[in-house]
């Protein structure tokens, strides 16, 4: 048999296999490529959400101090007035967070201590729970969107190796169409790209 001939029946098995794995791992990275492009909607509908849910608790926060704010001026306005009944009743229709608020304002003795704060909503405490719960939900967003961003990436990296994977197969193809030693060039080319992106498969992660 001549080196022609060898190199023939080589570069023929070695392009029916190259065709036969790219074409399997195409189809791998196409899957996964696919998976990943879902992860990434799903997470960054996850990140919406929590943005909403943010802004839904700074909404209610602003009402809600809307609320308390003109509950307070009529309490003060009775304590003023000395009408102790009309203070209790108001005193009463606070928020509970708005008790512990007001009560700490009060203990500073706001009516004869000059260095008291202005109002119990000066007082860091106050709001402090809407402000956890507006930081857990923004931290939960950014969380999510960067969890997204690398799904899109890991969608793009499949993606990419899905074209190379393809171009492998079409490069064994058009092997069997040349003639020594063109053909073989073309069959190393296909290994080597087929290999890289072997190599860059191996480092991705699957779902």
């Amino acid at each position: 048999m001549s080196d022609h001939a060898a190199v023939d029946r080589f570069v023929d098995f070695a392009s029916l296999a190259l065709i036969s794995v790219a074409a399997v791992l195409s189809a791998v990275c196409g899957y996964q490529a696919g998976r990943w492009d879902g992860e990434q909607s799903r997470l960054y509908s996850l990140a919406n959400a929590q943005h909403f849910l943010a802004s839904e608790t700074i909404g209610k926060a602003d009402a809600l101090t809307a609320i308390n704010v003109a509950l307070f001026l009529k309490y003060i306005d009775a304590l003023n007035a000395g009408d102790q009944r009309e203070a209790q009743f108001i005193y009463r229709r606070f928020p509970k967070e708005m008790h512990k608020v007001l009560d700490a304002w009060l203990a500073t003795k706001p009516f004869t201590n000059p260095k008291a704060p202005l109002s119990p909503f000066a007082l860091p405490r106050y709001g402090q729970d809407m402000r956890t719960t507006e930081q857990r939900d923004e931290q939960a967003a950014s969380a999510d969107f960067d969890a997204a961003q690398t799904a899109h990436r890991h969608a793009d990296d499949f993606s990419l190796l899905t074209i190379i994977f393809a171009a492998v197969s079409f490069l064994a193809g058009i092997s069997t169409k040349m003639v020594f030693p063109r053909h073989a060039i073309i069959v190393g080319l296909g290994i080597v790209a087929l290999i890289y992106g072997v190599v860059r498969l191996i480092g991705l992660p699957v779902l």
